[in-house]
């Protein structure tokens, strides 16, 4: 049975996502974000769409885009995707869908919900950068908007509201914001997660690092799963970390400990265990 025709004719505005199969990352060195970005701008281009915000993370996508005068949200995000997912495939060897399938779209209908919605994917890198460091992150529209790098041509800017406030509004905490206190979580480091693995486990941390003994692959397997699904670093510095040489050995970790938690309950307890620890819901 085909699919239904999305409907993008209720608003102007959209709040797109999309994410990497299986939670797998979508971006493993700095050229992919930058050929992403290179696709993007050439794709929007072509199918009359605007871009307004932005997040680029290790494994999914936050875009906030508007379409005028019969601009095609879907043609330009189907071109973005298929061009980078054959790029990036023929970059790292692999095979098969790299996105999870068609891209997520939120109307945005009125002045309220798209200020907020700016702010969601400008604290969205929050789970990875300190607060301090949000302005500085290098693959998010919020440090052109506010000064802190240079706007790049394809970004549209001039009307969202983005005043000299603008940081403090997006980084000052409000109820419904992650976090039972309405503040962003902390970021976790690889280091956080193999602690608080290995002593919930009763593991060595040195050897739940370097994959050395065997009585250690399952609390290495729970810190590799973890690390990929709160996405600390990109599949290269996690494979560096674990003393893995290919970082395709970090996906299949990963996918190896969620099909674990199916199977073992002791497995699916120390991973909601460790998540409490790591001060994360789990």
């Amino acid at each position: 049975m085909g699919r239904r025709q999305r409907d993008l004719s209720t608003s102007e505005w959209f709040h797109l996502v999309n994410r990497g199969c299986d939670r797998q990352d979508l971006f493993s060195v700095d050229g992919d974000w930058v050929l992403w970005e290179q696709l993007c701008a050439e794709a929007f281009a072509r199918f009359g769409v605007e871009l307004h915000a932005y997040a680029w993370m290790t494994s999914h996508v936050h875009l906030l885009a508007r379409s005028e005068c019969g601009g095609d949200i879907s043609a330009a995000m189907q071109r973005l995707c298929a061009r980078y997912a054959m790029a990036y495939n023929e970059r790292t060897g692999r095979e098969g869908p790299l996105f999870t399938g068609r891209f997520r779209s939120t109307p945005v209908t009125d002045d309220a919900q798209l200020a907020q919605t700016a702010r969601y994917i400008h604290r969205n890198p929050l789970s990875i950068v300190p607060a301090a460091g949000l302005a500085t992150y290098r693959w998010s529209s919020l440090g052109p908007l506010t000064g802190r790098r240079a706007v790049p041509e394809w970004l549209s800017t001039g009307v969202l509201d983005v005043g000299d406030d603008y940081l403090t509004y997006v980084l000052e905490p409000q109820p419904g914001d992650r976090g039972d206190d309405g503040a962003a979580s902390p970021a976790i480091s690889c280091d956080d997660i193999d602690v608080a693995v290995a002593a919930l486990s009763g593991s060595e941390l040195g050897r739940l690092r370097d994959g050395l003994d065997r009585r250690h692959v399952e609390p290495r397997t729970m810190a590799i799963m973890l690390a990929v699904e709160l996405r600390v670093a990109t599949a290269s510095e996690l494979a560096q970390h674990y003393g893995l040489s290919d970082p395709r050995s970090i996906r299949r970790a990963a996918r190896r400990g969620r099909v674990r938690i199916a199977d073992s309950p002791s497995f699916a307890s120390l991973r909601s265990r460790t998540l409490r620890e790591l001060g994360r819901a789990a």
